[in-house]
C-alpha cells in the first residue's frame, strides 16, 4: 500500500497507466517508482476462465467451420451443427427450426438431446423469438418457468427444460430460422456465449443455404437423367409418335416447374404448323395461338435467306424469328409486354408470363417447336436451355423414326389392301358386295371421312352412284356432278386432288361440300384396259394433301378394282 493512502492517484481509463508527476507510467513502472521492486505477474481466475473459454470456443468454431466445409449434404450440415454445439456450449439440448413462410410455421430441421415426443410435438407457429430476431434482436432467452400459460409449458416441463435460448439463423438480409438451446436449470450466459453462438448461427445459415442449394442441383440433374431415361425408353420401345411427344410436353413442366408445354410440327404436306402435343394450357388458348402464322413465316423467309435475299422489312416482333431460323432458342421473360408477342390479350387471359421457344431439328432441318410458357415472370438458366433443346433432339430422333416406320406401315398396308381386292374376283360373285367392300375399306386404310364409287352409264354416258361410305343421304343426293371440271379430268384418265372443297373453282356444290363438312377430295379414275368405267372419289374432313405415294396407291387400286368390278358385273348378267 502507499504510505500517504489519501494521496489521489491519476490512472488512464483506458490503457490503465498512472500518471507519476508528468509522465504516465505502466502499474509496474509507477510500483517500482515507489519503492516495490519485487513484482511478479499472475492471472485471477476470472481472466483465466474467458481466455479458456476464447480458446475452446475459437477452436471450437474452426473445428465446426471445418467439418461444415467438408460435408454438402444438408441433414449432415444440420446434424453436426445441432451435436457441436450442446458439447461446447454444455447445454442439455439444440434444436434447429427452419422458417415455412407458406404456413408461417417454424418446422424443425434438426435437433440433439431432445425426446422423440418432444421434437415431434408439431410445427410451432412464429413466436416471441421469431419476432425478437424479426427486429433485429441477435439472442432472446426464455425462461420456461415465467410463461405457465404457454401451450408448451407442459411439454417443456416432462422434458426437463427450463430455459431456452434463441439465435436468429440470418443469411444475407434474411432470417430463415431459429436455432435453440435448452437448458435443465436457469442460465446466464456471457458476452463470450453470445458471440459464439451467434458466430455458430452465422455459419450454420450460409451452410443451410449452400447445402440447399447443392441439393437443389443434385435433385435436378437427378431429375433430368430420369425424364431423359423414360424418354428414351419410350423412343426404343415404342413408334408411336403421339405417345412419345405427349410424354415429352407432361415431363418437362414437371422437370422444371412451368406452368405448360407445347409441341407444334410442321407438316410436311401442307407446310403448315399443326398442335401435336399439348399439357397444361387451356383449349381455347391452343386454339388461338399464332405459332402457326409465326412459322409460316420463318418458312418465307427461310426460302429468302436461302436465296441470299436482303431482309429490310424486318420489323422488332420478327427478331425471334431470325433466332429460330438459325435454329436458336427465343426467350421471352415478359410476354405480356414484349413486342414480338402476337397474342398479348390471350397471353394475359391464361396467365403466361414468360416463354421459351427451342426449335426441332431432324437431319439439320426445321420441324417444329418446344413452347413452355410459366405463370410467373423467371429466367431460364442455360442448364435448363440445354436440357430442353436435348429433348427437342430427343423429339426429332422420335418424328424420324416414326415417320420411317409410318411409311413402311403404309406400303405393307397398301400392298395387302391390293392382294385383298385382289381376292374378291374368286372370293364373291356378288357385284354390290364387291362395290360397299371397298368404299368400306378405302377410308380405313387411306384416313379419309368417307369414299364413293360412280360407275358410267353407257347408255345415257352419265355418272351413276353405285356405292358410298360416310356420307348423308342429303349430300348423297344433291345432284349430277358430271359437269364439275374435276370429273371432266377425271374422266380423260388424270387424278384429280382438290384441297380446298369449299372454295375450288372446279365444283359445283362447293355450299353442301362445306355443310358436310368436308375439306379435301381426291378423284380417281376407275380404268379398264385404258377404257374409263367411272370414278372413285376419296373425301377428308381435314384439309390434306395427297402425296404422290398415296396417289399412286390409289390409282394402282383403282385400277385392281376396276377389273373386280367388271368381273362381278359380268357375273351378274350372266
Amino acid at each position: 500500500m502507499l504510505e500517504d493512502d489519501k494521496q489521489l492517484i491519476l490512472t488512464c481509463g483506458w490503457c490503465k497507466k498512472i500518471k507519476n508527476d508528468a509522465a504516465w507510467q505502466t502499474v509496474e513502472e509507477f510500483l517500482n517508482s515507489m519503492g516495490y521492486a519485487n513484482i511478479t505477474h499472475g492471472m485471477c481466475s476470472e481472466c483465466s476462465e474467458k481466455i479458456f473459454q476464447k480458446r475452446v470456443y475459437l477452436e471450437s468454431y474452426q473445428n465446426i467451420c471445418k467439418a461444415i466445409s467438408s460435408s454438402i449434404a444438408l441433414d449432415e450440415v444440420l446434424n453436426l451443427i445441432v451435436t457441436n454445439i450442446v458439447r461446447v456450449m454444455n447445454v442439455k439440448a439444440c434444436l434447429l427450426r427452419l422458417i415455412n413462410k407458406k404456413l408461417r410455421t417454424l418446422d424443425v430441421a434438426a435437433s440433439f438431446g431432445l425426446s422423440g415426443d418432444y421434437v415431434n410435438k408439431g410445427a410451432v407457429t412464429f413466436d416471441q423469438s421469431l419476432e425478437d430476431a424479426m427486429s433485429g434482436k441477435p439472442v432472446s432467452i426464455y425462461d420456461v418457468a415465467d410463461d405457465k400459460n404457454s401451450i408448451y409449458f407442459h411439454a417443456a416441463k416432462k422434458e426437463g427444460i427450463r430455459s431456452i435460448m434463441s439465435v436468429p439463423l440470418r443469411f444475407k438480409d434474411d432470417i430463415i430460422g431459429i436455432m435453440r438451446m435448452y437448458t435443465a436449470e436457469p442460465r446466464n450466459y456471457s458476452d463470450e456465449d453470445m458471440k459464439f453462438v451467434s458466430a455458430i448461427a452465422e455459419q450454420a445459415a450460409m451452410a443451410i443455404m449452400n447445402a440447399k442449394e447443392f441439393e437443389t442441383i443434385v435433385s435436378r440433374e437427378k431429375e433430368y437423367l430420369r425424364v431423359f431415361r423414360e424418354i428414351s425408353k419410350a423412343l426404343s420401345s415404342s413408334l408411336n409418335l403421339e405417345e412419345i411427344l405427349n410424354m415429352i410436353v407432361r415431363t418437362i413442366p414437371e422437370a422444371i416447374q412451368v406452368k405448360g408445354a407445347t409441341i407444334k410440327l410442321i407438316d410436311e404436306k401442307t407446310k403448315r404448323i399443326k398442335l401435336a402435343a399439348a399439357y397444361g394450357l387451356n383449349e381455347d388458348f391452343l386454339i388461338k395461338d399464332p405459332t402457326g402464322k409465326e412459322l409460316n413465316i420463318m418458312e418465307a423467309l427461310n426460302h429468302l435467306y436461302s436465296q441470299g435475299a436482303s431482309l429490310p422489312f424486318l420489323k422488332d416482333k420478327d427478331m425471334n424469328i431470325l433466332e429460330e431460323l438459325n435454329y436458336k432458342s427465343v426467350f421471352i421473360y415478359d410476354a405480356t409486354t414484349d413486342p414480338r408477342v402476337m397474342n398479348k390479350k390471350d397471353i394475359i387471359e391464361e396467365g403466361i408470363k414468360s416463354i421459351l421457344s427451342v426449335p426441332i431439328l431432324a437431319r439439320g432441318k426445321l420441324i417444329g417447336v418446344i413452347k413452355l410458357f410459366t405463370g410467373w415472370l423467371r429466367n431460364f438458366t442455360q442448364e435448363e436451355v440445354d436440357f430442353v433443346t436435348s429433348l427437342a433432339e430427343q423429339c426429332g430422333l422420335a418424328i424420324v423414326n416414326a415417320t420411317m416406320y409410318e411409311k413402311q406401315y403404309k406400303e405393307v398396308t397398301y400392298l395387302k389392301t391390293i392382294q385383298e381386292i385382289t381376292k374378291l374376283r374368286t372370293k364373291t360373285k356378288d357385284f354390290n358386295e364387291v362395290l360397299n367392300h371397298i368404299v368400306k375399306r378405302l377410308p380405313e386404310i387411306m384416313n379419309t371421312k368417307a369414299a364413293t364409287i360412280r360407275l358410267l352409264n353407257r347408255e345415257n354416258e352419265r355418272l351413276e352412284l353405285v356405292a358410298a361410305s360416310g356420307l348423308s343421304d342429303e349430300y348423297l343426293n344433291r345432284g349430277s356432278i358430271e359437269f364439275e371440271e374435276n370429273i371432266k379430268i377425271a374422266l380423260k384418265g388424270e387424278p384429280v386432288a382438290i384441297h380446298d372443297a369449299a372454295n375450288d373453282a372446279r365444283m359445283i356444290f362447293n355450299k353442301e361440300a362445306q355443310r358436310e363438312g368436308i375439306q379435301s377430295i381426291l378423284v380417281i379414275p376407275l380404268m379398264l384396259y385404258n377404257n374409263i368405267i367411272g370414278v372413285l372419289r376419296l373425301l377428308t374432313s381435314e384439309p390434306r394433301v395427297f402425296t404422290s405415294d398415296e396417289i399412286d396407291f390409289a390409282m394402282a387400286l383403282a385400277e385392281e378394282a376396276a377389273i373386280v368390278i367388271e368381273n362381278a358385273r359380268l357375273q351378274n348378267k350372266i
